[in-house]
């Protein structure tokens, strides 16, 4: 019996996930840590294939940012890739579900971090959790570049479907607008929250009634020759000012939920909102609705 009880222990033990390393709490990585630690995590690069190839972070692996737009429905584009499109992806890039993956992207402007948040929120919604970004991106790396490609071993990635709560659907944004049941928080720029942008992708212009702006590009801060986010302590004080209710379920959107996902990291793993999701469709699809829009 005692050895039988020894066998199924280490079974059980064996049946649980486990991770070669574990990221901070924040999901954020400095360039030091990513040099210590980059034999044991997989590092994916979201640049197009044209900049990976003049460069990138030792045995990266190349998934350029539009592929994590793929999804469509009807005559809404640019949404969440399926699982089926997520699987393939990550299969394709060698990633397990064991696997510790960073997402990194070159950061030359503040508001380019969102490349890598929003590979990381697709990541995040279908069940990956020991995932980071690089803060300040490939241009806070320590080592040098390279152009030889990696050779990748296909991986077991298997996406799960519950989506969680940082995704929200065209059903939590008319509950915003009908009994303010969530905050909304749009993370464009002020041309584009007042309506004097000219963006063809949008049918009409402004914002969602009830919607505070907190602008994602605002979140990073040049440090030196880098771009890095503010710390937690700054974050929270910044979209206080900005008046965003911290204890109230929050929806973020901009035009396709790009930019949505880098004011959802910074809420979500700096300042701690629990519940706050991107409307993925955001402007595209809201703006081609008869609902009503503010300027």
């Amino acid at each position: 019996m005692k050895k039988f009880f020894s066998v199924l222990v280490l079974a059980l033990v064996l049946a649980l996930p486990s991770f070669a390393l574990s990221v901070p709490s924040t999901h954020l990585v400095s360039g030091s840590w990513l040099t210590k630690n980059a034999k044991n995590v997989v590092i994916v690069d979201v640049s197009t294939p044209k900049v990976f190839a003049k460069g990138h972070i030792p045995g990266a692996v190349n998934i350029p940012k539009k592929l994590f737009f793929e999804g469509y429905f009807g005559s809404i584009k640019h949404l969440l890739d399926t699982p089926f499109q997520i699987e393939k992806l990550f299969r394709n890039a060698g990633i397990n579900n064991n696997s510790t993956v960073i997402f990194v992207a070159h950061v030359k402007r503040s508001v380019r971090y969102t490349d890598m948040t929003r590979a990381f929120w697709s990541a995040w919604v279908y069940g990956m959790k020991n995932i980071a970004i690089l803060d300040g991106g490939i241009e806070a790396w320590n080592g040098g570049l390279t152009t030889a490609m990696p050779m990748v071993k296909r991986g077991n990635f298997k996406a799960t479907t519950n989506l969680n709560n940082s995704v929200k659907t065209w059903k939590n944004v008319y509950d915003a607008l009908m009994n303010k049941s969530y905050q909304l928080v749009d993370a464009r720029e002020m041309k584009h929250y007042i309506g004097k942008d000219k963006d063809p992708r949008l049918a009409r212009h402004g914002h969602i009634p009830g919607a505070i702006k907190v602008s994602a590009y605002l979140f990073a801060k040049k440090d030196g020759k880098l771009f890095k986010l503010v710390s937690p302590a700054v974050a929270k004080a910044m979209v206080r000012k900005d008046g965003v209710p911290l204890n109230k379920p929050i929806i973020t959107y901009c035009n396709t939920g790009h930019l949505a996902t880098g004011t959802w990291f910074v809420l979500k793993f700096l300042v701690g909102v629990k519940n706050v999701g991107d409307y993925d469709a955001s402007m595209f699809a809201y703006s081609r609705t008869s609902l009503p829009i503010a300027r």
